[in-house]
């Protein structure tokens, strides 16, 4: 379902440049395609009639339908009070904008990873064990990823701060009280308090503050060299995906396996644009390395 979020924002994001959703084949993750997709990505189907068709598929032929309904409900709260019993699919193209789609994106995978999380509960086991500390982690660094993105923009301003809350998941190891205090964070000092009694995600805040300094530009932190927060936790998340091969019975290996398959391919995309720019140099800088040896 997360990979089907992918799909359905990317081809949204089409939409909205009206472009037609056939000349965006090759970008489609394999592992997000539906049925109803056939008919979105076919050379027939025309993207300027409207959004009806296309949501449509989205609300009612997808597994990810009750996600997008929810959002698009809360979407409209402030310009319309909606019937409980559903939206009109005309009302769609004026719910969404270009500005609103990389804030819509969150709010789907926060939604998915609070439905998976639930689910990985009723499993039991070691497999609610394993599984259910990789999902909790992935929450804590959503909420990290949310909060620091948001600094020095409008998301981090009083007026938009509950736009910004809204993206946190409910569950977690900083749930409810680290997720309290953050909720009321502004900027890099703030940030630092409410992380104070959570050492290792303090750390990693202290790793990569200089990226987010109000007084560097965005082409200036990429050029000095800091690292970015999703930088840190992709080499986090590797570590945390090999140790769920620790433990046996338990389906969490193939969430991990497929994790682990996902960062082999940024890493030689990371080699790719190296070797293109000419700065190979980076390359062992740039790629987290997978399953080290251990000594």
């Amino acid at each position: 379902r997360e990979k089907m979020i992918d799909n359905v924002c990317m081809i949204i994001q089409g939409a909205l440049n009206n472009k037609a959703p056939v000349e965006m084949q090759e970008k489609v993750h394999p592992l997000g395609v539906f049925e109803g997709m056939r008919v979105i990505m076919s050379e027939t189907f025309d993207v300027q009639g409207g959004f009806d068709d296309v949501y449509r598929i989205f609300l009612v032929d997808t597994p990810i339908g009750p996600y997008f309904d929810e959002y698009l409900r809360e979407a409209d709260r402030e310009k319309d009070e909606m019937a409980r019993a559903g939206i009109e699919t005309s009302q769609v193209g004026n719910i969404l904008t270009k500005q609103d789609l990389e804030i819509m994106k969150a709010t789907l995978k926060k939604a998915w990873l609070e439905d998976f999380n639930c689910f990985v509960q009723g499993l039991g086991g070691t497999t609610a064990e394993v599984m259910g500390h990789m999902l909790r982690m992935d929450a804590d660094f959503r909420v990290l990823l949310v909060t620091l993105n948001a600094l020095n923009t409008d998301l981090s301003t009083e007026s938009k701060l509950q736009d910004r809350n809204a993206l946190y998941p409910s569950f977690g190891y900083l749930y409810p009280e680290g997720t309290k205090e953050l909720r009321k964070v502004w900027n890099e000092t703030t940030v630092r308090a409410a992380l104070e009694p959570y050492s290792k995600y303090l750390q990693l805040f202290d790793q990569v503050k200089q990226f987010y300094e109000t007084e560097t530009g965005g082409a200036d932190r990429a050029a000095t060299g800091y690292q970015s927060i999703e930088d840190l936790i992709y080499t986090e998340n590797v570590h945390m995906y090999e140790m769920a091969f620790e433990q046996q019975y338990h389906f969490g290996v193939f969430y991990a396996w497929v994790k682990l398959r996902e960062q082999e391919i940024r890493n030689i995309r990371w080699i790719a644009n190296m070797v293109v720019l000419s700065t190979k140099e980076h390359i062992d800088s740039t790629i987290v390395p997978i399953f080290q040896p251990r000594l």
